[in-house]
């Protein structure tokens, strides 16, 4: 698909732009508490609907929810996070928030979670 990257990259910058308003906003804590139990709970639908893969291994269907729900939640605390300080500390945290969405083991994460948590070990 030749547009899953641009499509990808304008509902990241759409979610970066939503944490910002919401970091602007008065109640931003509960705010920032709420997107991210709606992005977690809309990465779960997603997941559910088309997501996941056809497989009975826990561990897939979690990196699968991580794959589509983390670079959202880094997308909407990132733009949270850049309301507050100077110019510096934001380049700082689109930064890292960049480095996160490219270098986070995603499929280790969700092999890892399903180890501890669902096979109890």
């Amino acid at each position: 698909m030749p547009y899953a990257t641009a499509v990808t990259g304008a509902v990241l910058l759409g979610v970066l732009l939503v944490g910002v308003a919401v970091g602007r906003a008065k109640g931003r804590w509960s705010l920032l508490a709420a997107g991210i139990v709606i992005i977690a709970a809309v990465g779960v639908v997603l997941t559910a609907v088309g997501g996941g893969p056809p497989t009975d291994d826990p561990g897939a269907e979690l990196t699968a929810l991580y794959t589509i729900t983390l670079p959202l939640v880094i997308a909407y605390v990132a733009g949270w996070l850049v309301v507050r300080g100077g110019w510096l500390r934001r380049v700082l945290v689109i930064a890292v928030g960049a480095v996160l969405l490219v270098a986070f083991p995603y499929a280790a994460a969700g092999q890892a979670t399903a180890d501890v948590f669902l096979r109890g070990g």
